[in-house]
């Protein structure tokens, strides 16, 4: 036997109980191979160390899939006490972030990290050097909770050792007798490490593997293997009650397990089929019954449990906790009555918007909360019935940096986290203060215009229908970034059945960039929401004309049914319009409207949460160019039309909230527009 050096030493714990049973002679070395289906090793003389505590035996049984081991079960009464053989899904979920190789190593590595390789980090070979793992092992979690934890890791797979390499560096494994392929070696020592008390004990099995890959799974040699493997197994899970016996105070949790699965031929592809997906665990643990949940046909086979499940179950088990807010794991605790599994998480790059996605799963009556953590801190607290969230507030970061985030959802007896990596959304671009003659951020709850060259106030001076939002939940900006003085103008249009008129008016004056000839070109852009009554007669966003008619001279806005806008002109007994731009209720969006009066193009862009950028262009006519400037009187109406009466004229009783309204005398670029939604910054955090 030789033992791997350790670059330093963790003491074991003290106060050993000792109790001497005359039993067969110990075996003295370890001898033989993992094709070597000789009898089961004999066990050694019992001097049962450490008596009392809570202990864990995990055995990993590489090349055993799950019909062999139900049809073996019989024969080993010690094994079918541990209960039912429950499916486990390897290989992440297809299509999502979390996809893996079915393959010995990403299997093994979540398996001890209870985490997918795109966090853990290690695929099917191992790195040339450095640490072959980029998250914490079950060994790294049990001696920062207890450094006094007694451990032993014993495996006949060289690359298994190697992936915990480090950990046997810092002495977080106590013990690691060498064993390479050599099950025997692995059960003579499993049995040494329940006899001498250790509290974690982590063992590997391969011989299966290896008469599957020669012979097949049917063959005799696959079934000799077998036989000799679960009966070793036996046989720690008898020592395992012996000493249970002797010390009422002691108890273990026993868990067996394959990470991955294998196809017909007993071949590991590492293919997404569910023959290859499926592990399996067989243990003393008694999960919940939501995991078992065998009636539940929403859910397939391997919907119920996964192979990241196992480590935070395990370390729940030893008393191993984590705050709200630190959760490391992908997987949960399957003793936990509420079970969230498939945490997905999906960034989209043209709105720097993440999406989490997950399933929950519970009883008829649960219905608390799941509260949605990113870095530690709550972002959002959603009902049960919610399997999506949007993170609209992704941090800004350096340009070109990829910025890693954790997130985590928790509810009452179910947690599950995912680490992400997204390209982080770019700071305000200065060059949109090129150009900008009018500007609106609404400060301090006040229609001011910062250029001083515009007023923009109610049609309805008695009953003006208007309210100011201050807080950070009122305005599309980051929290963080939001200058506290900065609101957003709520207009209530149903004020028009009191007096007749709703909305606001920007009054440009002189500085109407719509029919001042020394301007080429337009820019009108501000931020923008709904709640979501949208009418099939539709309702003005803005106009410089009575809207009526489309048709009518000037530029109008409208939103109409399915909450659609449309950005039109009119004039000439015609119209040129761009239609179909979808807006989400309830969210802020971006909007931006520009005519090119030189070169004759009408522009639109829409930069909304769910629905993505939305941009196209269109010519215009001679005579839409010519109507651009609408009455003529230098006036535009906001949540209204220039009359102030649309709402009225068309009974639309919605609300519609404005903030960081701005014009120029120039087009703006689609990347500046873009840049604008992405920051979520106002434009006043440019100015002085």
């Amino acid at each position: 036997m030789k033992l791997v050096p350790l670059r330093k030493k963790k003491s074991w714990r003290a106060g050993t109980v000792t109790v001497t049973v005359l039993l067969t002679a110990l075996l003295s070395a370890c001898g033989g191979s993992s094709d070597d289906d000789d009898s089961s090793v004999k066990p050694p003389e019992k001097n049962f160390g450490a008596l009392g505590g809570k202990k864990t035996l995990v055995v990993h049984v590489d090349g055993l899939v799950m019909e062999p081991l139900k049809a073996a079960l019989s024969a080993h009464p010690k094994l079918q006490e541990l209960g039912e053989v429950l499916p486990l899904r390897s290989g992440g979920y297809a299509g999502t972030s979390s996809e893996q190789q079915t393959k010995a190593l990403p299997s093994w590595a979540s398996l001890v990290t209870g985490t997918w390789s795109v966090e853990h980090g290690l695929s099917t070979t191992l790195p040339s050097s450095g640490s072959a793992l980029k998250t914490p092992t079950v060994f790294d979690w049990v001696k920062q909770a207890n450094p006094e934890t007694k451990t032993t890791l014993v495996v006949s797979t060289a690359d298994y050792f190697t992936a915990l390499r480090a950990n046997a560096e810092d002495g977080d494994i106590n013990a690691v007798p060498q064993c390479d392929n050599d099950d025997k070696c692995v059960t003579s020592h499993s049995r040494e490490a329940v006899v001498e008390g250790t509290d974690f004990i982590l063992a590997q099995y391969s011989g299966l593997l290896t008469q599957s890959g020669k012979y097949g799974l049917g063959s005799e040699q696959y079934k000799k293997q077998l036989q000799t493997v679960l009966s070793d197994i036996d046989g720690l899970l008898t020592l395992i009650a012996e000493r249970e016996a002797l010390a009422s105070d002691e108890s273990w949790q026993i868990v067996l397990v394959n990470s991955y699965g294998m196809d017909e031929f007993g071949t590991v592809s590492g293919a997404q089929f569910e023959r290859n997906k499926t592990g399996w665990m067989l243990s003393n643990i008694p999960v919940s019954d939501t995991v078992i949940a065998a009636g539940d046909e929403s859910r397939g086979v391997l919907d119920h449990a996964a192979i990241v499940d196992v480590l935070p179950t395990l370390l729940a088990g030893m008393d191993v906790t984590q705050p709200v807010g630190t959760y490391a794991f992908n997987g949960n605790d399957l003793r936990n009555p509420v079970q969230l599994s498939k945490l997905v998480y999906d960034y989209n790059l043209s709105t720097y918007n993440l999406v989490l996605e997950w399933m929950l799963y519970s009883d008829d009556q649960f219905a608390a909360p799941v509260e949605i953590y990113r870095e530690g801190k709550l972002l959002a607290s959603v009902d049960a019935t919610t399997r999506r969230y949007v993170d609209y507030m992704i941090p800004s970061g350096t340009e070109g940096e990829l910025l890693p985030l954790r997130y985590e959802i928790r509810t009452q007896g179910g947690t599950a986290a995912v680490q992400t990596v997204v390209l982080p959304p770019p700071m305000l671009n200065p060059s949109v203060l090129n150009g900008m003659v009018m500007y609106y951020p609404f400060l301090n709850g006040k229609a001011d215009d910062v250029k001083q060259v515009s007023t923009f106030t109610p049609w309805n001076t008695t009953n003006p229908g208007s309210t100011w939002g201050t807080s950070a939940s009122d305005l599309p900006y980051k929290s963080s970034t939001t200058p506290s003085a900065n609101s957003a103008l709520t207009m209530d249009l149903g004020v028009f059945k009191q007096g007749g008129f709703a909305g606001y008016k920007l009054n440009m004056a002189n500085a109407d960039v719509t029919m001042d000839p020394s301007v080429d070109a337009f820019t009108i852009g501000f931020w923008f929401k709904t709640n979501g009554v949208c009418i099939g007669g539709g309702s003005s966003v803005l106009a410089n004309k009575d809207y009526d008619s489309g048709n009518n001279p000037g530029l109008a806005i409208g939103m109409f049914g399915n909450c659609e806008l449309r950005f039109n002109t009119g004039g000439g007994g015609g119209r040129d319009e761009l239609q179909g731009f979808s807006l989400t209720p309830n969210e802020w969006a971006y909007v931006a409207v520009a005519v090119d009066k030189k070169n004759k193009q009408l522009y639109a862009y829409l930069m909304d949460p769910s629905a993505g950028q939305q941009n196209s262009q269109k010519a215009m006519a001679d005579a839409r160019v010519k109507a651009i400037g609408g009455t003529g009187v230098g006036l535009m109406g906001f949540g209204d039309d220039v009359t102030g009466k649309y709402s009225s004229n068309y009974n639309f009783t919605g609300i519609k909230s404005y903030t960081d309204l701005a014009v120029w005398n120039r087009l703006l670029t689609l990347d500046e527009v873009k840049n604008i939604y992405a920051s979520r910054y106002p434009i006043s955090s440019l100015l002085p």
